[in-house]
């Protein structure tokens, strides 16, 4: 089964062996900008051009849950610690934190070590749209809009002393277990009402996480 995205908000999931769809989430207002499959739950969460994250039910065929409208648009997401934290990407450049079952209220944060270590790829002038491991975890490959596909040699990066600092990882390791740490009260960004619609790129399903090492 394939999910996938539109650019009207509508999250559709696909059997590849009847070549029809067989459920249909309308999801969002405007379009869909990622996509994520939790098979513990049978569930996909989408983010869309509306500001929202959304939660379908393949089992019972609809819409479970839905976040508010945020200010900004939401353009990825990821599952992490274990299926407790759903962590989304906005255009503005800020992270917003879910905790799982509790999608209505978000949290603004930082990740550790928050600090550049090197610059490691770029496409021009164009936004990076998705990045993915290999499944070796050696090379990244990452799409924008020059429409390339490019695929980048970790050997450097992996080798270089703050990956091999064992003292290091093991505090970043212990920071990011503290479930209370990343709950900390920080005000959530205004929600408004509405939002207009605006043009994108539909999403689809991703099994690849770049933030799987945190």
């Amino acid at each position: 089964m394939i999910a996938s995205g539109d650019d009207e908000g509508c999250i559709k999931v696909w059997d590849t062996r009847q070549h029809a769809c067989c459920n249909s989430f309308d999801a969002h207002e405007d379009y869909v900008s990622d996509l994520t499959f939790v098979p513990d739950t049978m569930q996909i969460l989408g983010t869309g051009g509306d500001g929202t994250l959304s939660v379908c039910s393949i089992k019972k065929n609809k819409v479970q849950s839905q976040s508010e409208f945020s200010e900004d648009e939401l353009l990825s997401l990821v599952v992490m610690k274990n299926g407790k934290k759903v962590i989304c990407g906005t255009q503005t450049g800020a992270l917003l934190l879910y905790s799982w079952g509790h999608f209505k209220d978000c949290r603004l944060v930082g990740i550790l070590p928050n600090k550049i270590i090197q610059l490691l790829a770029e496409h021009s002038e164009f936004p990076i749209e998705r990045l993915a491991f290999s499944s070796d975890r050696q090379f990244i490959g990452s799409i924008s809009h020059d429409q390339m596909l490019k695929l980048w040699d970790l050997e450097e990066l992996l080798n270089t002393p703050q990956a091999n600092n064992q003292e290091e990882n093991e505090a970043v390791q212990a920071d990011s277990d503290d479930d209370d740490e990343m709950d900390i009260d920080i005000a959530p960004p205004k929600s408004s009402g509405s939002k207009r619609k605006k043009s994108g790129n539909g999403g689809s399903s991703s099994i690849s996480s770049f933030f799987d090492d945190l």
